[in-house]
């Protein structure tokens, strides 16, 4: 008898008790969004509960600066954030120290040298930055020395944690402005470094009950902890492979952003995000985690946002993954920070970055990395790309929420690739404003105005209508709408009929359509043909 977690159990990842995400992983910008964001959210919480409460009756608040409460929250809460002061008190003083140098000691300098300047950096960054000018010779910045900062006492492996727990249903609470802690016996809180083996044995399986046994010892858990964790786990079945198993060539919409290939028996996939099964819902065919093959030979990251970065799924087939592949990144910037790093933090072995038109030899094909533009609110963020996969001549598109604020682009992207037979591009053609993901980060708000004309979209009709002209493409799918119903722990978006984005997509279905070709904007699951 072998032992494997149940289909339905969940492990949510989680940085200084909150849910894991990878602008959590570097030192710098955790202490950021624990100064600016998470600490706010939590005072405000502490001090009037019921505001939260009442705002989140509505679905406008839902992604929201609200804590979503489960039972014993407030006390859990409380005590917790009492406790948590001592241990984050170093990023605090990192974060202290970031302020100080973009805030006072940068605005001061106009030109002169920067040779004096070195002496007046706080402790915290003295020898872990780098100052300099931007090409106007007065507008001074700076750049992180990332791998001093991950070896200082900023960086503590001892915040990361993992959450066990089962789930019956589809919807999740939005997970990022809540913390991360035992509110039930039903939930298991494990302290563990996110780059543990002990994640891939759990997640890979098939233990035997004594193998289990020490697992769960190694895991720190006694008594009634011990109990749960183990009722996590039920007695494996034998089971037959499945396609995605076989040999047979295929393309598969998995949800959101998340494709899965198979060419030539070398599997792909693109921006993890897979459902969860083994609950009561309607049949509806999706593609789960049950439905990965042993190996995929190489997971693509379009760009570093949580709903195309999920940590909750990569670590989940981390011990599967041969290699990840992104783009170029290395800005070492306090918005954008180094992802490969990030990924090996994460216990990824063998990372990849491509540059612009960069390409990568893969049996039967290759992987190119195409300039991605937008989505990020006009703030210097280089790792992100598009990625082309060329499939012995046939070449898809992952275009992910490029938008194409630059029409010369895509003729020059044909012309140095060749045609494209098949484009994925996301249209959420609103979007949240710069500041709701990025806006701890900043030395200071926005004005409204400004802030809600910088947005985190993807293209509208007549930006990807050009997208598909210039690239010549006959099959066109809409994804990466955030439609699907297990997204809600990382996106709350509701769309209605009347909605932009609806009518966007709805009408480059139709130009598609009309001129002959295929398009469809996909949800849930879809198995498509590709071919030149």
């Amino acid at each position: 008898m072998t032992l494997s977690l149940k289909k339905n159990v969940i492990a949510e990842p989680a940085v200084a008790g909150w849910y894991a995400w990878s602008y959590l992983i570097p030192p710098q910008t955790l202490a950021k969004y624990l100064k600016n964001h998470y600490r706010n959210i939590v005072e405000s919480y502490l001090a009037d509960p019921e505001t939260h409460r009442t705002a989140l009756k509505q679905a406008r608040f839902q992604g929201g600066p609200f804590v979503h409460e489960q039972e014993g929250s407030y006390d859990r809460i409380r005590l917790w954030y009492e406790a948590a002061r001592e241990q984050q008190a170093p990023l605090l003083e990192l974060a202290d120290a970031v302020d100080e140098l973009e805030q006072k000691i940068l605005p001061a300098q106009t030109g002169a040298s920067m040779e004096q300047v070195y002496k007046q950096l706080p402790e915290p960054l003295a020898g872990r930055v780098e100052l300099f000018y931007n090409r106007d010779n007065r507008t001074p910045d700076y750049r992180f020395i990332e791998p001093f900062l991950y070896a200082s006492p900023y960086f503590d492996r001892a915040l990361q944690q993992v959450r066990f727990s089962e789930i019956h249903r589809d919807a999740r609470e939005f997970a990022l402005t809540t913390p991360v802690l035992e509110y039930t016996p039903e939930q298991v809180l494990v302290d563990l470094p996110l780059d543990s083996e002990l994640l891939d044995t759990v997640f890979r399986g098939g233990l035997a009950p004594e193998e289990l046994d020490r697992v769960i010892a190694d895991l720190g858990l006694a008594g009634e902890r011990a109990a749960t964790f183990r009722g996590f786990f039920e007695e494996d079945r034998a089971t037959t492979p499945g396609p995605r198993d076989g040999g047979e060539d295929v393309v598969e919409y998995v949800g959101h952003a998340c494709v899965f290939v198979r060419h030539r028996g070398t599997t792909f996939l693109v921006d993890p995000v897979v459902s969860y099964s083994g609950y009561s819902r309607e049949s509806d065919g999706r593609f789960t985690f049950d439905d990965l093959p042993e190996r995929i030979d190489y997971v693509m990251i379009t760009h570093n946002h949580q709903d195309h970065m999920l940590l909750e799924t990569l670590l989940r087939i981390r011990h599967r993954v041969g290699r990840v592949v992104i783009a170029k990144s290395a800005n070492s910037s306090l918005v954008d920070p180094d992802l490969k790093r990030i990924l090996t933090l994460l216990g990824f072995r063998d990372v990849v970055e491509l540059d612009d038109l960069e390409t990568l030899g893969t049996p039967g094909g290759t992987i190119t990395a195409v300039p991605f533009l937008g989505e990020h609110g006009d703030i210097r963020i280089r790792t992100k790309c598009g990625w082309m996969l060329d499939l012995d001549g046939t070449r898809v598109l992952f275009a992910a929420d490029s938008t194409n604020v630059s029409p010369q682009l895509y003729p020059l992207v044909t012309a140095a690739l060749g045609r494209v037979h098949t484009v994925f591009i996301g249209m959420e053609s609103v979007g949240a404003p710069v500041s709701w993901l990025y806006g701890p980060l900043f030395p200071e708000k926005l004005e409204r105005r400004t802030d809600a004309g910088r947005r985190l979209r993807g293209s509208n009709f007549e930006q990807a209508a050009a997208i598909v002209d210039a690239l010549g493409a006959d099959s066109v799918y809409v994804y990466a709408m955030g439609q699907e119903p297990w997204l809600g722990a990382v996106m709350c978006v509701e769309y209605d009929e009347t909605h932009p984005a609806m009518i966007d997509s709805d009408r480059l279905v139709e130009y598609v359509r009309e001129r002959g070709g295929t398009a469809k904007r996909l949800f849930l699951h879809e198995s498509m043909a590709v071919r030149p």
